[in-house]
This record gives C-alpha cells, structure tokens and sequence, in this order.
C-alpha cells in the first residue's frame, strides 16, 4: 500500500513538472500515426490553465480514395470539446479551461476495410508567453529611450520574418502530406492495375485454351466432347 501512495506521488509530481515546463517554453510536436479500420488512435498529452492548444491534422492516405476520419478532443474531465465527423483535416485553437491530461482521438471506426494515414501538428503554449517577454524587455530598455526606439524597429522586423518563416513552414508541410497522399494513389492504383492485368492475361490463357479444344472435338468424331455437343 506504501508503495502504491509513493508511485501515485511520483506521478503527480512528474506532471507537476512537466506543466511547469510547458508554461516555460512552447511544446511542438508533428506526428504521423496509422489510424486501423474500425480503432481510434487516441494521445493524451499535459496541458496547464490558460494555455492555449493548437492542432492541425489532415488524413494523407485512407485507401480506395475515402480521406476522412472523425477527430475528438475532451479536457481532463472528458468533456467533449471539439468533435468532428468525416473530415478530410481540420485546424483548431482553443484556450485551455483545467489543469490535467487532455485526450484527442482519431476515430476511424468508421471504415471497415481501409487504413488511413494521418498526418497532425500539436501545438502547447501559454497564452502570454510572447507579451510577457516583450514587455520584459521593453521594460529593461525604457532606460534608453534612442536604443527603444531601434529595438522596437528591428523587433517589429523580427517578428514578420518569423511569421513568414512559420507561414513558409505551414505551406511546406502541406505540399509534402499532398505529395505523400498523392503517392499512396499512385502506389495503390498501379497495384490495382497490375492485378487486373494479371486477371485478364490469365483469362485469355484459358478462354484460348477453351476455343482449342472446342474447335479439335468437331473434328473428333470418336471423342467425349463430340458426343457431348452431338447430344444438343
């Protein structure tokens, strides 16, 4: 029983932790999971209050063309916070209400036969982290009102070159999930032709066949087959 309360402390105090690490820096993850048919995929990930949550998923892959999947997000309480049904992809961005494990599912249940290949980005950060520091530094900085005035200048710079480069960075993830959902097509379609190939090479095989031995049995009198269509 000691040993129990003693893990369940450990647990707590990992997470405690962790929280205060998340409201230090930014967590980002990008992930591409395998969604199976008729299963969900579910994440859990820790979250403090008022941090806000980005995710953006979209289905790169599902097979016999059906890209869709049902997306669910619930809080530490499982409330349901966002879901969504037969969607394609999707962005969100809420702010978070408690403290705790927040749980987001990709329900393929769905589909019975076909896979689907899911492509997400999870964003964790405090909701003030940025005008925190601004106002730090531009606090330090008062003292000197000429170098205020060039850091807000290079500062206000700064910042659109990192909005570009986020922006460059969001485009270049898209290109290369519709690349990749684009060569699973291809992937699936050319095994797709190469068996009905086969199906019609062997065919053929046997309709030639079949035409060989009807055509040698007219001409056999003395054979099954010639008795065969004598008796039509």
């Amino acid at each position: 029983m000691f040993r129990i309360a003693r893990v369940i402390w450990l647990l707590q105090l990992l997470l405690l932790l962790d929280l205060k690490f998340s409201n230090a820096e930014p967590h980002n993850k990008q992930l591409t999971v395998f969604a199976e048919a008729g299963r969900q995929e579910c994440f859990y990930q820790p979250i403090a209050t008022t941090e806000n949550i980005k995710i953006d998923y979209q289905v790169i892959h599902g097979g016999l063309g059906e890209t869709h999947i049902n997306f669910n997000l619930m809080d530490p309480s499982r409330r349901l916070l966002i879901a969504e049904t037969k969607r394609q992809m999707g962005k969100h961005s809420i702010q978070a209400n408690e403290t705790g494990s927040y749980k987001f599912c990709f329900d393929n249940t769905i589909s019975t036969f076909n896979q689907k290949i899911v492509s997400f980005t999870l964003e964790v950060a405090p909701a003030d982290r940025e005008e925190r520091e601004l106002r730090d530094l531009r606090q330090e900085m008062l003292t000197d009102y000429h170098f205020d005035v060039a850091y807000t200048g290079i500062d206000s710079y700064v910042g659109k070159i990192h909005v570009n480069l986020m922006r460059s960075r969001q485009t270049q993830d898209f290109i290369r999930a519709i690349e990749a959902r684009d060569r699973n097509v291809a992937e699936s379609t050319y095994s797709m032709v190469n068996k009905w190939s086969w199906a019609q090479f062997l065919s053929m095989i046997f309709v030639g066949f079949l035409q060989v031995l009807m055509v040698r049995s007219i001409f056999n009198t003395t054979g099954t087959f010639y008795k065969f269509w004598k008796s039509f």
